[in-house]
């Protein structure tokens, strides 16, 4: 069995594609396809304002865009010799993980298509759409959301954004195990 991880289709964007090559549960062989992500953004980088790359950050992965954005402002932070508050690298933890998550339920959902297995693939999108909406909330965008800044973040997260985050996280196990 050949299965693809990584862009599902040439338009999707993604560091990464590989072909793997199953025989039951063994990896007989995996080919790896480099290059899908190289846009010049070393280039535009040379011509701007340090907080005006975060932008750019974001398109480097879409499936992760808060924590490419925290990756930047971390080395833009320690050239430039700047401390951020403990509640800033808390939030910064928070936007890294619900990116972390967006990645896995995409991976999960178009692994599940792959294998044959369309139900679990609504699920995984499902859950997705979840922490979009905690995202919008936080930082007016769902997907490109610029929220780190260097040396601090963009804005504080609403009160409801806990709400959110808290119901979140006690009902999502559930459907990741189903």
């Amino acid at each position: 069995m050949l299965i693809n991880i990584g862009p599902q289709h040439p338009a999707t964007h993604g560091v990464l594609r590989l072909v793997v090559e199953l025989d039951g549960e063994l990896v007989v062989r995996c080919i790896p396809h480099v290059g899908y992500l190289h846009s010049g953004f070393e280039k535009l980088g040379e011509y701007r304002h340090y907080n005006q790359i975060i932008p750019l950050t974001d398109r480097t992965d879409y499936l992760s865009p808060m924590a490419n954005n925290v990756g930047f402002a971390l080395a833009a932070e320690r050239l430039m010799g700047i401390a951020i508050t403990p509640r800033c690298t808390v939030l910064r933890v928070i936007a890294c993980e619900m990116s972390r998550v967006i990645s896995h339920m995409v991976w999960l959902g178009t692994t599940a298509i792959d294998l044959g297995a369309f139900t679990p693939f609504l699920w995984a999108f499902q859950e997705r759409e979840r922490i979009y909406d905690l995202q919008e909330m936080w930082t007016g965008a769902r997907l490109t959301t610029s929220v780190t800044r260097v040396g601090g973040m963009m804005a504080d997260i609403p009160d409801a954004f806990v709400t959110g985050l808290r119901h979140f996280t006690e009902t999502f196990p559930k459907t990741l195990h189903e």
